[in-house]
């Protein structure tokens, strides 16, 4: 009998393991650097504006992200310390 493709998920679930850090300006691979992390993140700056509980918007011009919606646990080269 097949499985099912919930039962596939559950054995062997998709997760995002290459991504791009414009802090280190390199690419991530999750499943080599499982712990990598930045206290500055764009939740904290003083340049992201709230849209909810987690989204908000640049409003660096200087930044990657500026004018672009960002989660509030992204992070870039341009951060500058705000409140979170």
């Amino acid at each position: 009998m097949s499985k099912t493709s919930r039962e596939l998920r559950e054995e062997q679930p998709a997760w995002l393991t290459i991504f791009w850090c414009d802090r280190c300006g390199r690419t991530i691979n999750r499943n080599e650097e499982k712990d990598h992390f930045h206290s500055e993140q764009c939740g904290g700056c003083r340049k992201w504006k709230v849209i909810d509980s987690d989204w908000g918007y640049c409003q660096s011009h200087e930044s990657v992200y500026g004018g672009r919606r960002t989660y509030e646990h992204d992070t870039c080269s341009k951060w500058l310390k705000g409140e979170w």
